[in-house]
């Protein structure tokens, strides 16, 4: 197998992760909702919120030097990275929106709006990213 054939294997797996990811994140939130005032039970979904940023940016590739790397990296790529960010931010403003028109009925905690936005930004850039690289490969 060839080193494009790789990339877009491994491209095609990255997809498949994020969108593992996405519903892992946002199964975590759901079942974390009721949850509050306990920092320490904050940790693993701080890490994986952290985590999950950093995949969404270019740094995996950065620290990787190769052609392998460059392949995964290519223009296209960029463009969706680009263009998830993009979804991620209208996410979070829907998220940001709906959240202070469910708290003017039901009132929210700071604790759990912030996690509703922040989860629903990265859901919508991991899905947009996933979408839009499986799209991309053959």
């Amino acid at each position: 197998m060839g080193m494009i054939e790789q990339a877009e294997r491994r491209s095609r797996s990255r997809a498949l992760i994020f969108y593992l990811l996405a519903g892992t994140l946002l199964l975590s939130t759901i079942l974390a909702a009721d949850r509050q005032g306990d920092p320490v039970r904050l940790i693993p979904w701080y890490l994986m919120t952290i985590l999950i940023a950093l995949n969404l940016t270019d740094l995996p590739f950065r620290l990787r030097s190769g052609r392998l790397a460059m392949l995964m990296n290519d223009e296209n790529t960029q463009e969706h990275r680009r263009t998830s960010f993009q979804a991620g931010f209208w996410a979070a403003i829907v998220a940001g929106m709906l959240s202070t028109g469910v708290a003017a009925i039901y009132p929210l905690s700071g604790l759990l709006t912030a996690r509703v936005v922040t989860t629903a930004a990265l859901v919508a850039a991991l899905i947009s990213f996933a979408v839009q690289e499986r799209s991309a490969t053959p």
